[in-house]
Protein backbone atom coordinates (compact mmCIF):
# COMPACT_ATOMS: atom_id res chain seq x y z
CA UNK A 1 0.00 0.00 0.00
CA UNK A 2 2.84 2.66 0.80
CA UNK A 3 4.55 1.83 -2.54
CA UNK A 4 1.28 2.09 -4.44
CA UNK A 5 0.75 5.82 -2.30
CA UNK A 6 4.15 6.85 -3.39
CA UNK A 7 3.87 6.05 -6.88
CA UNK A 8 -0.09 7.92 -6.86
CA UNK A 9 1.45 10.97 -5.45
CA UNK A 10 4.62 11.01 -7.79
CA UNK A 11 1.39 10.60 -10.89
CA UNK A 12 -0.23 13.94 -9.61
CA UNK A 13 2.63 15.84 -8.93
CA UNK A 14 3.99 14.96 -12.28
CA UNK A 15 0.72 16.20 -13.98
CA UNK A 16 0.47 19.08 -12.01
CA UNK A 17 3.38 20.24 -13.03
CA UNK A 18 3.12 19.84 -16.51
CA UNK A 19 -0.38 21.02 -16.63
CA UNK A 20 0.15 24.02 -14.52
CA UNK A 21 3.86 24.54 -14.54
CA UNK A 22 4.79 24.06 -18.53
CA UNK A 23 2.26 27.74 -19.38
CA UNK A 24 3.63 29.31 -16.06
CA UNK A 25 7.37 29.21 -16.93
CA UNK A 26 6.63 29.79 -20.81
CA UNK A 27 5.58 33.30 -19.66
CA UNK A 28 7.50 36.35 -20.92
CA UNK A 29 8.13 36.98 -17.03
CA UNK A 30 10.46 33.45 -16.08
CA UNK A 31 12.21 34.34 -20.28
CA UNK A 32 13.02 37.38 -19.33
CA UNK A 33 14.27 36.61 -15.18
CA UNK A 34 16.42 34.22 -17.53
CA UNK A 35 17.66 35.90 -19.70
CA UNK A 36 19.48 38.74 -17.34
CA UNK A 37 18.18 41.73 -18.63
CA UNK A 38 16.02 43.79 -16.68
CA UNK A 39 13.32 46.62 -17.27
CA UNK A 40 15.74 50.05 -16.26
CA UNK A 41 18.94 48.32 -18.96
CA UNK A 42 16.86 47.13 -21.70
CA UNK A 43 16.40 49.16 -24.75
CA UNK A 44 13.72 51.33 -25.42
CA UNK A 45 12.44 52.94 -28.65
CA UNK A 46 11.87 56.66 -28.06
CA UNK A 47 9.01 57.63 -30.06
CA UNK A 48 9.32 61.12 -31.40
CA UNK A 49 7.51 64.05 -30.16
CA UNK A 50 4.83 64.99 -32.31
CA UNK A 51 4.57 68.63 -33.07
CA UNK A 52 2.56 71.54 -31.94
CA UNK A 53 1.22 73.00 -28.03
CA UNK A 54 0.89 70.99 -25.30
CA UNK A 55 -0.26 71.57 -21.59
CA UNK A 56 0.07 69.43 -18.24
CA UNK A 57 -1.14 69.54 -15.28
CA UNK A 58 0.98 68.19 -11.93
CA UNK A 59 -1.10 67.64 -8.91
CA UNK A 60 1.37 69.14 -6.11
CA UNK A 61 -0.12 67.10 -3.83
CA UNK A 62 0.85 63.71 -5.39
CA UNK A 63 4.04 64.91 -5.61
CA UNK A 64 4.79 66.40 -2.49
CA UNK A 65 8.92 66.05 -2.65
CA UNK A 66 9.77 69.60 -4.40
CA UNK A 67 12.75 67.52 -6.44
CA UNK A 68 10.77 65.12 -7.91
CA UNK A 69 8.06 67.61 -8.64
CA UNK A 70 10.56 70.02 -10.23
CA UNK A 71 12.13 67.14 -12.32
CA UNK A 72 8.75 65.92 -13.74
CA UNK A 73 8.32 69.70 -14.67
CA UNK A 74 11.71 69.44 -16.99
CA UNK A 75 10.92 66.33 -18.17
CA UNK A 76 7.72 67.52 -19.55
CA UNK A 77 9.15 70.74 -20.64
CA UNK A 78 11.32 67.96 -22.84
CA UNK A 79 14.67 68.44 -20.87
CA UNK A 80 16.71 65.20 -20.31
CA UNK A 81 15.92 64.13 -16.72
CA UNK A 82 18.14 61.34 -14.90
CA UNK A 83 16.26 58.53 -13.04
CA UNK A 84 12.95 59.29 -11.07
CA UNK A 85 11.63 56.30 -9.23
CA UNK A 86 8.37 57.85 -9.13
CA UNK A 87 5.61 56.17 -11.15
CA UNK A 88 2.98 58.56 -12.48
CA UNK A 89 -0.64 58.12 -14.14
CA UNK A 90 -1.42 60.15 -16.83
CA UNK A 91 -4.46 60.99 -17.77
CA UNK A 92 -5.57 61.96 -21.99
CA UNK A 93 -8.52 63.18 -23.05
CA UNK A 94 -10.06 60.34 -25.47
CA UNK A 95 -11.02 62.46 -28.36
CA UNK A 96 -7.49 63.81 -28.18
CA UNK A 97 -5.19 62.27 -30.80
CA UNK A 98 -2.32 64.66 -30.68
CA UNK A 99 -2.69 64.74 -26.71
CA UNK A 100 -2.54 60.37 -26.74
CA UNK A 101 0.40 60.54 -29.30
CA UNK A 102 2.70 62.98 -26.71
CA UNK A 103 2.25 60.67 -23.79
CA UNK A 104 3.26 57.46 -25.61
CA UNK A 105 6.40 59.99 -26.47
CA UNK A 106 7.09 60.89 -22.94
CA UNK A 107 5.98 57.09 -21.53
CA UNK A 108 8.86 55.99 -24.42
CA UNK A 109 11.16 58.02 -22.60
CA UNK A 110 10.75 56.71 -19.18
CA UNK A 111 11.88 52.91 -18.05
CA UNK A 112 8.95 50.69 -18.88
CA UNK A 113 6.00 50.62 -16.76
CA UNK A 114 6.69 53.84 -14.61
CA UNK A 115 4.14 55.62 -16.79
CA UNK A 116 0.80 54.53 -17.01
CA UNK A 117 -1.79 56.26 -20.17
CA UNK A 118 -5.54 56.06 -19.06
CA UNK A 119 -8.04 58.02 -21.67
CA UNK A 120 -10.79 59.07 -20.22
CA UNK A 121 -13.96 61.16 -21.07
CA UNK A 122 -12.92 64.89 -21.62
CA UNK A 123 -15.75 66.20 -19.04
CA UNK A 124 -15.37 63.46 -16.71
CA UNK A 125 -11.31 64.66 -16.80
CA UNK A 126 -12.19 67.82 -16.10
CA UNK A 127 -14.27 66.98 -13.03
CA UNK A 128 -11.22 65.25 -11.84
CA UNK A 129 -9.33 68.00 -12.32
CA UNK A 130 -11.76 70.46 -10.42
CA UNK A 131 -11.50 68.05 -7.43
CA UNK A 132 -7.70 66.93 -7.31
CA UNK A 133 -8.51 63.57 -8.31
CA UNK A 134 -5.34 63.46 -10.60
CA UNK A 135 -1.76 62.60 -10.81
CA UNK A 136 -0.94 64.26 -14.35
CA UNK A 137 -2.97 65.39 -17.25
CA UNK A 138 -2.08 65.98 -20.72
CA UNK A 139 -3.51 67.84 -23.29
CA UNK A 140 -2.83 69.34 -26.56
CA UNK A 141 -3.29 72.99 -27.15
CA UNK A 142 -6.45 72.76 -29.28
CA UNK A 143 -8.25 70.35 -27.00
CA UNK A 144 -7.05 72.92 -23.92
CA UNK A 145 -8.60 75.54 -25.42
CA UNK A 146 -12.07 74.26 -26.61
CA UNK A 147 -12.80 72.54 -23.42
CA UNK A 148 -12.95 75.77 -21.97
CA UNK A 149 -10.34 75.18 -18.73
CA UNK A 150 -10.05 77.69 -17.73
CA UNK A 151 -7.89 79.08 -14.45
CA UNK A 152 -11.04 79.27 -12.04
CA UNK A 153 -11.55 75.51 -13.07
CA UNK A 154 -8.32 74.40 -12.10
CA UNK A 155 -7.45 73.64 -8.52
CA UNK A 156 -4.98 75.57 -6.70
CA UNK A 157 -3.21 72.37 -6.78
CA UNK A 158 -1.97 72.27 -10.10
CA UNK A 159 1.03 73.39 -11.94
CA UNK A 160 0.87 73.92 -15.51
CA UNK A 161 2.98 73.27 -18.42
CA UNK A 162 2.32 74.99 -21.14
CA UNK A 163 5.40 73.99 -24.11
CA UNK A 164 5.60 73.56 -27.88
CA UNK A 165 6.27 69.93 -29.12
CA UNK A 166 8.84 69.56 -31.78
Amino acid sequence: MGKSLARHTVIVITALLLIVGVPVFRTGFFQRKLSGADTVSSATVVLEQPSGAYVVWLNRSQHPNADNLRTWEEFFRGEEIGYLFEDISCMVADLDSGGLELAKSFQSRLPENQMKIRKEDLTLMLSKAQNARYDVILMSKEIYEASGASQEEREENAVVIEAEGI
